[in-house]
């Protein structure tokens, strides 16, 4: 009896849709919000249309005390370590003991927009895609932290100028923000968020700090998620271009160093996750292998035609290029098949974003291996490519070892996208080949990260001499440690010896002399992440990189002894200070 009451109602409703029809025709259509295909269009840049991208993110955290730009204070003397502990010692005391680093090395600090600013929501910035993640994505962030707040930057940047200025530190690697600049990805220009960068440069200026600029570190405006899909499009190109065009524009006379794009490859192990169809349009591209090499197209295509433009058309007076990420991979045997994994692992990392300096196009490797999953450029897109870079820059952070997979042929995984290897088709280990660990470990929330100072040397060395000869001088752009268990110190005189990180420091750099010196390498310059405790993306705040400690309610900044380590090895090696002199007694960590 239920069935047929079931039929008899469905009936009844039939009846009045169709009489309903006969006197008030209303559309009918089949609903599916994950297959959208469309692009939505904005042209409306009002502060309404602002709110509703600010509300898909959630509420925003401010801080209690500082909600505007501070001026810098006296600052006191600088107090390091005293007579009871060392700092690192060199290995390579004797090699080194005279040996002074080239005139005009760069060398200083660095850090990004999304990880130190905070004043997430304030003077008109539009959200960005890590604001979504943060918020919204569950464990998308460890600890759940967020970029709301954390060290406040945005407002204190005069104190941190003032305190780079006292520790001599000639360079400062920053980047900006493009949601600051263009709130939804295009259309008009937020005028506060101007107004802060000027102050920002012409600060820097001001303290003889000379900036290297990072254009893009990964905050895309979320606008540009919803309207096609953020880096999947084509699209997004124009608009990077045209965010580029404008701050290059309008600061390049101060800059002599630009980094268009941060980290290509982050679209290898975090573009390719982004939740494309959950919180905002998939537009036909959902997270996996597609979203990451789509993303890696339009990021060297868009790096390419800001370079062109930027010498070609607009002349600009300093140097462009973009940051790597990569590693050096040892062998784990002389193997022929291991040899082959060596080269596969840098094919997919470097040799992915290689163009630049040899023809413009992918590698053999990546063609082979993904076919129609690797989008195709242009023979003028790839001459455009082709020397788009003044230098090579790499943020080499540490080793492994690597080998061919082992249970199958070579062939068995790069012809099944659905084996776990694919598309790299080599294993890498932090182990050597006997089961000894490559390194001592970072903290636990940054698990791939093993202090590996010898690599540094190693890996310069294959850049330039093996993987890509046409490179004639070249940045170790970011380098650091994460101090393991340091959020766990209840006591601050505990937490400020971080001596695994001062022993990395010493090492990398170390080793980066000895290329220069004995390799012959030409490596001109190298910068230390980070300035100061930051977000540290998925794995939150609590996993420390800073030569600073930052105490995340009171905001204080207090130097640890990498710091001194690092100040002291400069002076040892003939780095260039402010003012001429390494380090100014006049500073301390408020």
């Amino acid at each position: 009896m239920v069935r047929y009451a079931a039929l008899a109602l469905q009936l009844a409703f039939a009846m009045v849709a169709k009489a309903q029809s006969n006197t008030n025709p209303t559309p009918t259509m089949s609903f599916n919000a994950t297959a959208g295909t469309t692009e939505l269009p904005n042209s409306d840049y009002s502060n309404e249309r602002l709110g509703l991208l600010w509300n898909q993110v959630g509420p925003i955290a401010t801080h209690a005390r500082v909600t505007a730009t501070v001026e810098p204070t006296p600052e006191a003397t600088l107090v390091g370590p005293g007579d009871f502990h060392p700092l690192v010692a060199s290995t390579f005391s004797s090699e080194l003991a005279a040996v002074k680093l080239p005139p005009n090395f760069a060398w200083g600090l660095s850090a990004s927009a999304y990880q130190i600013e905070g004043a997430a929501k304030d003077e008109g910035r539009g959200p960005s895609i890590w604001d979504l993640l943060s918020h919204r994505v569950p464990n998308q962030v460890a600890d759940n932290s967020t970029g709301d707040v954390l060290g406040q930057h945005y407002y204190l940047y005069k104190q941190d100028f003032a305190r780079l200025k006292a520790m001599g530190t000639p360079y400062y690697s920053p980047s900006i923000s493009w949601p600051r600049i263009f709130p939804f990805g295009h259309g008009p220009v937020n005028e506060a968020g101007v107004k802060h960068y000027d102050d920002v440069i012409a600060e820097m200026v001001k303290n003889g700090i000379k900036p290297a600029i990072s254009l893009f570190h990964w905050d895309t405006p979320l606008a540009l998620f919803n309207q096609y899909g953020g880096w999947t499009s084509r699209k997004i190109v124009d608009d990077y271009v045209n965010y580029a065009k404008f701050v290059i524009s309008r600061y390049d006379k101060h800059v002599p160093v630009w980094f268009t794009i941060n980290e290509p490859q982050y679209c290898n192990w975090q573009y390719s996750s982004y939740p494309a169809g959950s919180y905002y349009p998939s537009y036909g591209v959902g997270p996996g292998l597609k979203a990451r090499f789509l993303c890696g197209h339009y990021t060297l295509l868009a790096h390419a035609k800001v370079a062109k433009w930027y010498h070609e058309e607009f002349k600009g007076k300093g140097r462009i290029t973009f940051k790597n990420s990569g590693n050096y991979f040892q062998a784990n045997s002389t193997s022929e098949a291991d040899k082959i994994a060596v080269q596969r692992s840098y094919d997919f990392v470097l040799g992915w974003f290689g163009g630049p300096w040899t023809d413009g196009d992918y590698p053999r490797t990546l063609k082979d291996t993904l076919g129609d999953l690797l989008p195709k450029f242009t023979q003028e897109e790839k001459d455009i490519i082709k020397g788009s870079c003044d230098f090579f820059a790499i943020d080499a952070y540490t080793s492994f070892y690597a080998g061919a997979l082992q249970g199958g042929s070579l062939e068995d995984c790069t012809s099944n996208s659905s084996h776990p290897g694919y598309p790299e088709c080599a294993a890498t280990s932090s182990s050597d080949p006997n089961g000894f660990g490559i390194g001592p470990g970072a903290d636990l929330g940054a698990g791939w990260l093993k202090s590996t100072p010898g690599g540094i040397r190693k890996f310069l060395k294959a850049i330039t001499q093996e993987l890509f000869p046409s490179v004639k001088d070249i940045m170790v752009s970011e380098f650091g440690f994460s101090e393991p268990f340091e959020s766990s110190f209840t006591n601050l005189q505990d937490t400020l010896w971080d001596l695994r990180r001062a022993d990395y420091l010493q090492g990398f750099m170390d080793n980066i002399l000895m290329a220069i010196h004995h390799d012959k390498i030409n490596v001109t310059g190298a910068f230390i992440w980070s300035i100061y405790d930051n977000f540290e993306w998925g794995s939150g705040i609590r996993t420390r990189f800073g030569i600073q400690h930052l105490d995340y309610a009171s905001l204080k900044r207090t130097p640890k002894a990498s710091t001194f380590q690092m100040l002291n090895w400069f002076k040892s090696h003939g780095g260039e200070f402010i003012g001429g002199r390494a380090g100014n007694s006049t500073m301390h960590g408020g």
